[in-house]
């Protein structure tokens, strides 16, 4: 009795008055249920905020809320506009990022999503309006705001494929135009980008270079040429991508964040810690705390 009890307490560890138990570990990652976890089901990916996270769950519910936890008690809901329920959020002070539908239709009659601005205090969001750099014909969704607040990668359509586009806040605090990080090969999804630092972004995506599943042809000057393929898909995994020498490189996945199973997106509060939205458990997403070694 006396060697469970202190295997037990060496498996649970103190954050800020916040409780994390020990449920998984490997020669490189260390990985713990929260409270979020450990009390509610079907949640996705958080943002951390006042030393606790804002994130989006359907416990209990057909739709997707906006909550926020302390770590350490029942959530509470988020009051924003009902339109505005898409996907993660980010902050930088009192700004909110969030995505919704284009109140505008594109030429096809398609309202495409795009990325708001608005405020937050005392968990209110108000004064919501479009980014003007979102253009209504393409889609803008998964915005992460660097932890300067100069900086926001954006998950968008614009050149046909999903791709991660830099965005830069000009002296008019306003949002430009910058790189475009990395193009996904076609059919297959990018998800909640997320800065480590200036230079390093970790997102989610299906990339798999699976099986052919069909391959579309158009006659081209009288001969047949491959248009379109489309592969099998494979699970959500965890990669990075980091610019050198002013360039950004080829992502490379992260063998220490992923498993067999889906993982949505990832948040580091240190260097070597920080949140995972993660299926691996209970037939769910939800939120975990990690420590790497």
């Amino acid at each position: 009795m006396k060697i469970l009890t202190i295997l037990l307490l060496l498996s649970i560890i103190n954050v800020k008055g916040q409780e994390y138990i020990l449920i998984s570990e490997t020669d490189s990652l260390k990985l713990y249920d929260t409270y979020v976890s450990t009390n509610t089901t079907e949640n996705i990916f958080p943002t951390i905020y006042n030393n606790g996270l804002i994130y989006r769950s359907a416990h209990k519910s057909s739709f997707y809320h906006l909550l926020y936890s302390d770590l350490k008690s029942k959530s509470k809901k988020v009051k924003i506009n009902k339109k505005f329920q898409f996907g993660v959020v980010s902050f930088f002070e009192n700004e909110i990022y969030v995505t919704a539908s284009s109140k505008y239709a594109d030429s096809y009659g398609i309202s495409n999503l795009t990325i708001y601005r608005g405020f937050i205090e005392n968990l209110k969001v108000t004064n919501l309006k479009a980014l003007p750099i979102c253009n209504k014909n393409f889609t803008y969704a998964d915005p992460s705001v660097s932890k300067d607040g100069n900086f926001m990668v954006v998950v968008t359509n614009e050149n046909g494929r999903y791709h991660l586009l830099e965005l830069i806040r000009n002296k008019n605090n306003e949002w430009e135009r910058g790189e475009v990080i990395f193009i996904s090969h076609p059919n297959f999804e990018l998800l909640n980008p997320t800065f480590y630092n200036k230079n390093t972004i970790y997102f989610s995506s299906n990339i798999y270079n699976g099986k052919l599943e069909s391959v579309k042809y158009e006659n081209v000057d009288g001969k047949l040429k491959v248009v379109e393929k489309n592969r099998e898909k494979g699970v959500f995994n965890i990669y990075k991508v980091q610019r050198e020498n002013g360039k950004w490189q080829l992502p490379a996945k992260v063998k220490t964040l992923n498993s067999e199973f889906d993982e949505l997106g990832v948040i580091f509060n240190t260097e070597t810690s920080g949140y995972i939205t993660s299926y691996r458990f209970n037939n769910t997403d939800n939120i975990y705390y990690f420590e790497l070694k």
